[in-house]
């Protein structure tokens, strides 16, 4: 049991490498060698906070060109793979993003968990832009604001046939979903007949994912009769819908989103008194989301020993984690895009297109014999841009770094390498076998002699093949 008691390091409970990787792993994308050395000269409660400040009031992305091009204007530019080029410049950016920073791409990508769309049935650039950016600009910012947005966001309304809803015809896809996975949870609050008049009360608004024209409402289209919602009636509209739900059901919606916030960033088996006292925070912050998450970060339940390491990392989390714990700068793993893109496309997550709408499952879900092989192999490729004649005396560096002074010791470089990606020790038996992966073919003597040390020409490649060893550890896929 637990409640939303701050962290304050104790010498059971220390501010140290592994929990500020904790904390990167689970608020962001990991950490970078630079920000995992920062641990003993800061305050844990005033660096997060500032961390999320600054989350918080980061700009938001910039429009590129082609942000708000209709099909019309694609059609006059007369180029059939320029649509295409286009998502793919979003996903660089999004991998650089995530590369260079993480920390709002790790909660772009749980919202676009939540409020999930699918870019293979709207397939329209401008309303995947304006999606992008939604999440973007709410992910630290009000939850009923962004509720009430995302109804009408034109990737949403074409997802789930909100744009097809309509007076004499109502369509009740998005208003179950709307309190089923996006509010309240299922089957907590609401009966059908409260779906069927959210329906009717969000009738009107259009738009047309082959024209990808703008988002408008129909007063024609609206039902313009008395709705009866939770047992209150009258002539609601869409943002009388959206002050139901908080007001007649804010204690579903709170601890729904909470138990949510819960599983994701701190652990899959939720503690219902954090969860609890997360959710009054919730409420009485009026549905202001930084609240909660330096609640979240902040407290000392956050940093417990069993949650360090407790999470399955999804297909991107464990390949961006371990780009960014190397060092190596993003402008030399540009090759590896497709590693990143495509490789966890193929283990299940390809982002802006996630299996249904209830989202990727997460956790165990990412791991079965067929991808955890897969991923190896992915971070095989991974490691081997790490060793290439561009990056390995980047990669010789971190180790010299890292393992200081103590640059010539085999166990201790192994051990300094395994905490640094791994986030946590190992145990002896699995440490002695990583202790031989470094070693390599180089001759027991010039260890025992102390003539070897990282200078050697061959060390970067004997990093690399200990890291080859460490990805394919359980624990290495844990975050």
């Amino acid at each position: 049991m637990a409640d939303l008691q701050p962290y304050i390091p104790t010498d059971s409970k220390l501010w140290n490498k592994q929990r500020l990787i904790h904390l990167y792993r689970r608020l962001g994308m990991g950490a970078t060698p630079q920000i995992a050395d920062q641990a003993k000269n800061t305050d844990p409660l005033t660096y997060i906070e500032n961390l999320l400040n600054g989350i918080k009031t980061r700009a938001l992305p910039t429009p590129p060109v082609w942000a708000y091009y209709s099909t019309a204007d694609y059609e006059a530019l007369n180029d059939d793979d320029l649509k295409f080029e286009h998502r793919n410049e979003l996903f660089d950016t999004i991998l650089s993003d995530m590369l260079n920073d993480g920390l709002r791409t790790k909660m772009f990508l749980f919202w676009h968990n939540h409020f999930v769309t699918e870019l293979s049935v709207y397939d329209c650039n401008k309303y995947l832009w304006s999606y992008y950016n939604l999440l973007n600009k709410y992910c630290l910012g009000n939850f009923k604001q962004f509720v009430l947005e995302m109804g009408k966001n034109p990737a949403m309304l074409v997802y789930l046939n909100g744009n097809l809803n309509e007076v004499g015809k109502p369509n009740e896809n998005y208003a179950r979903e709307l309190m089923e996975l996006f509010t309240m949870g299922e089957n907590n609050g609401y009966t059908q007949n409260d779906i069927v008049e959210v329906a009717r009360s969000l009738t009107g608004y259009r738009c047309n994912q082959y024209s990808c024209n703008d988002v408008t409402f129909s007063s024609g289209k609206f039902d313009n009769k008395n709705k009866t919602i939770f047992g209150k009636t009258g002539n609601w509209g869409y943002n009388d819908v959206i002050n139901l739900i908080f007001t007649e059901r804010q204690n579903q919606v709170a601890y729904y989103i909470c138990h949510k916030l819960y599983i994701y960033f701190i652990n899959h088996q939720p503690d219902n008194e954090f969860v609890t006292e997360l959710s009054k925070l919730f409420i009485q912050s009026n549905w202001e989301l930084l609240p909660v998450f330096k609640a979240i970060f902040k407290s000392d339940h956050f940093f417990n020993e069993e949650f360090i390491g407790a999470l399955v990392k999804s297909p991107i989390e464990c390949f961006i984690d371990l780009a960014r714990m190397s060092g190596i700068s993003s402008e030399n793993l540009t090759e590896r895009y497709t590693t990143f893109r495509y490789g966890s496309a193929n283990l299940g997550m390809e982002i802006f297109n996630p299996i249904n709408v209830a989202g990727w499952p997460g956790h165990f879900d990412w791991i079965n014999e067929n991808t955890l092989t897969q991923r190896w192999n992915y971070c095989k490729t991974i490691v081997n841009t790490l060793s290439n004649e561009t990056n390995r005396e980047a990669l010789r560096q971190l180790a010299i770094n890292i393992s200081a002074p103590e640059t010539n010791n085999p166990s201790a470089i192994t051990r300094a390498l395994t905490l640094h990606f791994i986030g946590r020790e190992i145990d002896i038996a699995l440490h002695e076998a990583a202790v031989l992966y470094l070693k390599g073919d180089i001759p027991q003597n010039y260890f025992d002699d102390g003539t070897w040390n990282l200078n050697w020409n061959e060390a970067p490649f004997q990093i690399a093949n200990l890291l080859v060893y460490l990805v394919k550890l359980p624990e290495f896929q844990l975050a």
